[in-house]
């Protein structure tokens, strides 16, 4: 069953940025990206490293023909253990894998910011 917690105000949540706090025993992340809030397990599904400390870095994108651009609207978070990288829109990895970014629902009370937890 899934239980709500406060997590903090919503002005604690930079942009590019990761908060991170402790929630219902786990370790959980923060960040605000275009305006946009994200929240997700402090977790790498590789192999559990704590993803919200990484580096985050702008999308590789393939433009027309053979070239390749970096698309700074677009941020990747990268693992801090692996290099591992994670699409924060979609919760994907670069590469073709199962391994999912786990985010957490959300919402906003007023200026406070809950998340939902199993």
């Amino acid at each position: 069953m899934k239980k709500r917690y406060f997590f903090c105000q919503e002005s604690e949540i930079q942009e590019h940025e990761f908060l991170i706090r402790e929630v219902g025993g786990r370790s959980v992340g923060a960040i605000r990206l275009h305006g946009r809030i994200r929240i997700l397990l402090n977790y790498c599904p590789h192999a559990g490293a704590p993803l919200c400390k990484g580096a985050l870095a702008p999308a590789l994108v393939s433009g027309p023909g053979p070239t390749v651009a970096l698309d700074p609207l677009r941020p990747q978070l990268r693992c801090p253990w692996h290099g591992w990288e994670f699409d924060l829109d979609s919760g994907r990895t670069v590469f073709e894998s199962k391994m999912r970014l786990a985010f957490l629902a959300h919402e906003l009370e007023g200026e406070e910011v809950f998340v939902w937890l199993r």
